[in-house]
């Protein structure tokens, strides 16, 4: 009879330690969903991410993501209850501070955000037209400037920048956000600004809020700051001096610092322009922008 009960649990013993094997150690998650990559918004990663960090960090991490949360929804209601006309009265002054600075002037290869009025971003449609005609307004091949602008690739973060000639080059998305197609017109593809062999000068960016240190809040992506790190290790890799990196602001959205947490996938911006001027943050931006 012993003899039979220990055949019995030689039997059972594998499908035992199957379940417990299943039920307590589930598969890991593949390489792209680990949580330093970044490829996923906040509101979609799971528990397992933090496995490997201690409690601390992981308190912290919560704390930064849940102040985040509370302050894009405290920012989004500002840019709601904005007064149309103000709305429109700062559009016009922050694209002219732009287009009349000495560091957009001599910028020849530049990154640039199509501003979306749904998502209320400061908008760049007279700045973008003004970067696009300029070879053909001043009839100097010379001071000729390439524009890239931004292509969401798929719902991980993952963003491309593709070289334009001309606003038609647009095409809406399923979001309604005007965006490169990936090929021209002749069915040729686009220039892609990880490809080319030349630096990018200057990025334009949109966000929700800046701080005066530099802090930058999005919308909860991750996808311009995944892009900028891939770029920002492009450009050190080909010994390249790194793209200046300004942000468009309205007055609303400038809040006071510290305000904006950061964490270690977070990447800050050079200067703000805001209605009111220039602000530079870095030592690149003061020097390159002679503030």
């Amino acid at each position: 009879m012993v003899a039979s009960l220990a055949g019995c649990c030689r039997c059972l013993l594998p499908t035992l330690l199957q379940r417990f094997q299943l039920r307590h150690f589930p598969t890991p998650l593949p390489l792209q969903y680990s949580y330093i990559s970044h490829q996923l918004p906040y509101r979609r990663r799971p528990s397992i991410f933090f496995a490997a960090m201690s409690s601390d960090q992981t308190s912290n991490l919560d704390d930064a993501f849940k102040q985040k949360r509370l302050l894009r929804s405290k920012v989004r209601k500002s840019l709601k209850s904005m007064d149309p006309s103000l709305r429109s009265q700062e559009d016009e002054a922050i694209q002219n501070i732009v287009m009349e600075a000495p560091w957009f002037k001599s910028s020849r290869r530049m990154c640039a955000y199509i501003s979306c009025s749904a998502l209320r971003e400061v908008d760049t449609s007279k700045l973008l037209a003004h970067i696009l005609q300029t070879p053909s307004s001043s009839g100097d091949s010379s001071v000729a400037k390439k524009l890239y602008v931004p292509r969401v690739e798929d719902k991980n973060s993952n963003m491309r920048m593709f070289l334009i000639s001309s606003m038609d080059d647009l095409i809406a998305n399923s979001m309604d956000i005007l965006e490169p197609a990936a090929v021209d017109r002749n069915g040729n593809p686009r220039e892609d600004v990880m490809e080319s062999d030349e630096p990018v000068d200057l990025f334009i960016l949109p966000g929700l809020a800046f701080d005066k240190s530099g802090r930058r809040l999005g919308r909860g992506g991750g996808y311009y700051d995944t892009f900028l790190r891939k770029y920002q290790l492009r450009a050190k890799e080909k010994n390249w001096t790194q793209p200046l990196l300004v942000a468009l602001t309205y007055s609303v959205q400038i809040m006071e610092e510290g305000a904006i947490s950061m964490t270690d996938q977070d990447v800050p911006v050079d200067a703000l322009v805001s209605p009111s001027g220039v602000i530079p943050i870095t030592a690149a931006a003061l020097e390159r922008m002679q503030i």
